[in-house]
């Protein structure tokens, strides 16, 4: 009987810890729970109590069930690396609704009158529409490192790549992997000496792409003539020229490139 119970409570537990919903707080008008440094005014109380008051030091806030606890602990070690690499404050959110407010008001509603950082970014899967959307904003003041190394051609960039990716084929694990993956990308590429091209969008932190580029041109060049200097000497047949041989042979590196993302 004992163990009928235990297999029974197992299983009546096992969705809730394998899709457990965020911890949130009360906000009441005595208690807004907002930072020290935001100032309570009429316009702005209503948006503050209807803002999910959290914990910003969970990172991951999957209010629509989207992920699992194993691929939210991914989730939060990466965004973890993200936030010692830049210095930048990250959230992860998913939603299943709006509380009334439009994606960009809840965005820095949510940023704002929580305890994150002064600067940041923030990345979105709604899923209370028809449709599934994205939505990244970034947090701070004009010129901090957010705002500088994340413009809107970026941000479309960004989004665009991560929603033909991922979010099409309903993979939101791998969407908030490749959301972190090209924001400490584009971080290295403004404040570091990577450069993300079209090939390189998936590859976390810097990588000396260039001078890679540089060396596997000059390979090609000293492979190129060591193999004309052999055929010069050992052959004088015309229809075994150089050029011929290395046709043949498949000598020629070709490099294919993804198609580029429309901004």
């Amino acid at each position: 009987m004992k163990k009928r119970l235990l297999i029974c409570l197992i299983i009546l537990l096992f969705p809730i810890c394998l899709y457990a919903k965020p911890v949130t707080y009360t906000r009441t008008e005595e208690m807004l729970r907002v930072p020290g440094d935001v100032e309570v005014t009429a316009e702005n109380k209503e948006r503050i109590l209807n803002t999910p008051s959290i914990d910003a030091n969970a990172k991951i806030y999957d209010f629509a069930d989207l992920l699992t606890e194993d691929e939210k602990s991914k989730i939060y070690n990466q965004a973890s690396d993200f936030i010692n690499n830049t210095g930048l404050d990250i959230a992860i959110v998913t939603l299943d609704e709006l509380n009334g407010k439009t994606i960009s008001e809840y965005a820095y509603d949510f940023y704002d009158y929580n305890d994150f950082k002064d600067r940041g970014v923030t990345f979105f899967i709604n899923v209370s529409g028809p449709k599934t959307s994205i939505y990244m904003s970034t947090n701070g003041a004009s010129g901090t490192e957010a705002r500088v190394a994340y413009p809107d051609n970026i941000i479309s960039k960004i989004l665009e790549y991560v929603y033909e990716k991922k979010i099409q084929k309903k993979d939101y694990f791998g969407a908030c992997q490749m959301f972190i993956k090209l924001t400490d990308g584009f971080f290295y590429e403004k404040y570091g000496d990577q450069k993300v091209g079209e090939m390189d969008l998936e590859v976390k932190g810097p990588f000396p792409f260039t001078e890679i580029s540089i060396i596997s041109v000059i390979l090609t060049f000293i492979i190129v003539g060591l193999v004309i200097t052999k055929y010069q000497k050992t052959t004088r047949h015309v229809d075994m020229t150089v050029k011929k041989a290395i046709n043949e042979t498949s000598m020629i590196v070709k490099c294919e490139y993804d198609k580029p993302i429309k901004s």
